[in-house]
């Protein structure tokens, strides 16, 4: 799949326009966000190796990332799926049985997300005054999931998600993401910043979920790309169609995209691209396999451009034809590990709270309290 960094514009406002404000993590998110804001920045995605099985390495590289796209400018940098410790291409190529001592290497490198290795990403970001979308493979206890966080430029981690459904192959290795994975979108000072894994990006509902949030930037995490289709494989699993699916996630979301892949030595890599609002290519692509941070200026302002032509949650919406429903309640499929530390203990008590808190709260509730419309 590609790496790809789409740029776009997303807000909405529907009729008649209200603002509806609560607290994500302690961070105000208001639904109706302007797109009056004229300032300039950079942001950055990454097209990089990542240091495959290796936990101590993949962090070590992460922040020597992060550190040379601050420097060069960069306020918002997006990393690829699973970046750390690498995408495990062996269930691909081999089957489970040749494949398990890779994979148990893999389970071993995977990182938990409240540990030391995840401390160090987050004090990085902090001393970089940047915002960062990470993806990775989290361990939690035996379970493996496709994960990511947003961690602000204050260090903390504003939001944790995992993939909703793993991907063929990957469902050998990782468990599907539960009811708080569909909320991906988290007020930064930069703007309203959301997240998506792979082949999401092609799951309508959680699509339409997604720009319920309002983004206004999004982060689209890929796995390796592939180059030019050639046939032997289906279409859609190209990198290509990766790109295509990217740049249609930010024209429907009207979101600017900031979309990393990895790159697997040699020629692993399709052209990295940025695109605008109107789905327009930006910049020129990089060279195919290249390990590089590919950089944008944009400003929310374009937002407006494309909404006056078509606000898919405003004057581009039938919301009195479409409704859609988030169960958001009971269906947790995971918990955190038992810590004998209790300050690391205490910590996952508190981000648990929140997040049962901010998934009971929803958009608007629906027959209770176990589901939220959109």
């Amino acid at each position: 799949m590609l790496p790809s960094l789409l740029l776009h514009c997303s807000l909405h406002q529907q009729s008649p326009i209200t603002s509806t404000t609560f607290t994500t993590r302690n961070m105000p998110v208001n639904l109706t966000p302007s797109n009056a804001d004229t300032r300039t920045f950079k942001v950055a995605a990454v097209q990089a190796e990542p240091a495959w099985l290796d936990l101590e390495g993949s962090v070590n590289k992460t922040i020597k990332i992060i550190n040379e796209a601050a420097s060069n400018g960069a306020k918002i940098i997006g990393f690829p799926e699973v970046f750390i410790p690498g995408y495990p291409w062996t269930p691909w190529a081999q089957n489970f049985a040749v494949a398990a001592p890779v994979l148990k290497a893999y389970q071993a490198n995977s990182l938990p997300l409240h540990s030391p290795e995840m401390q160090r990403i987050q004090e990085a970001v902090k001393a970089a005054g940047v915002e960062v979308v990470l993806g990775f493979s989290e361990r939690d206890a035996g379970s493996l999931y496709i994960a990511q966080v947003t961690i602000t430029s204050d260090g903390r981690i504003a939001n944790h998600r995992r993939k909703i459904k793993p991907t063929h192959y990957e469902k050998t290795i990782y468990g599907d993401g539960s009811a708080q994975s569909v909320f991906n979108v988290v007020q930064t000072k930069y703007g309203r910043l959301g997240s998506l894994n792979c082949w999401e990006h092609i799951q309508p509902l959680l699509k339409a979920h997604f720009y319920s949030q309002h983004p206004q930037i999004f982060v689209g995490g890929w796995w390796p790309a592939f180059a030019p289709h050639e046939g032997g494989s289906p279409y859609i699993v190209s990198g290509e169609a990766s790109s295509r699916m990217t740049q249609m996630v930010a024209m429907e979301g009207s979101a600017f995209g900031i979309v990393g892949c990895q790159v697997v030595s040699k020629e692993g890599a399709e052209k990295m691209k940025i695109y605008g609002p109107d789905g327009s290519q930006l910049v020129e692509p990089v060279d195919p396999g290249v390990e590089t941070i590919l950089y944008a200026d944009i400003s929310l302002d374009k937002i407006d451009e494309v909404k006056l032509v078509a606000d898919n949650q405003g004057n581009y919406s039938r919301h009195d034809l479409f409704h859609l429903v988030v169960h958001n309640k009971g269906g947790h499929n995971w918990h955190a590990s038992t810590y004998e530390n209790a300050k690391e203990q205490a910590a996952v008590n508190t981000i648990h709270g929140e997040v049962n808190n901010l998934v009971s709260l929803g958009l608007k509730a629906v027959d209770g309290d176990d589901e939220e419309s959109a």
